[in-house]
């Protein structure tokens, strides 16, 4: 067994388990005590010949209630939360590669900073200098760049070529566009239910 899986097994998952374990920590009850409060009359009641949705409801409804702590509730709750506050698989795995990257980055440019010291033609200062600029090139993130939408019509419809104002990534797009888009997509699920009829 994993960890995760081998803590889910012993791990406390309701506030009933929780209030148990803590009134046994406390030593409020006691092992005998608990073992005493689960035998009732219905304890070793004979189901083998009764029909099976009666058996279903008499497990899901005939169970003493247990008692609960308020301390116990607010602790799971707060465990819950610590569960629900890590991070998705995909955003970790995503974090791990950009780290990955960056350490790679960074090892280049020690080799190239060595190969810079190494060099004897240069003066203390230039070498300095040439460190400094490559620290600066590896750390510096490169900006995302925006790309403009631009709707084809009025001026803009027919155009060949960049169209007028607009500067950097672009992409033209047009009413037809929309609907042959939505036309492959549907296309594309009746293929995948079976073909035509």
């Amino acid at each position: 067994l994993k960890d995760e899986e081998r803590q889910a097994d012993y791990d406390l998952a309701t506030p009933e388990a929780m209030t148990m374990v803590r009134d046994l920590a406390n030593r409020k009850t006691s092992k005998d005590d608990l073992i005493d409060k689960h035998f009732n009359r219905y304890t070793f009641n004979d189901l083998k010949d009764l029909p099976e949705w009666f058996v279903d409801d008499e497990r899901q409804h005939n169970k003493p209630a247990l008692p609960v702590s308020k301390e116990a509730v607010r602790m799971l709750r707060e465990k819950l939360k610590a569960l629900d506050a890590r991070p998705i698989k995909k955003v970790a795995e995503a974090k791990a590669r950009k780290k990955m990257r960056a350490s790679k980055r960074i090892e280049k440019m020690q080799k190239k900073a060595e190969g810079v010291i190494a060099n004897e033609d240069m003066t203390e200062a230039e070498k300095a200098r040439n460190i400094d600029r490559m620290i600066k090139r590896a750390t510096k993130a490169k900006p995302k760049e925006k790309v403009t939408v631009v709707v084809a019509r009025h001026n803009n419809r027919g155009v060949q070529g960049r169209p007028k104002g607009v500067k950097g990534r672009y992409k033209m797009v047009d009413p037809r566009m929309k609907k042959d888009l939505r036309a492959q997509k549907a296309k594309e699920r009746r293929s995948k239910k079976g073909g035509r009829r």
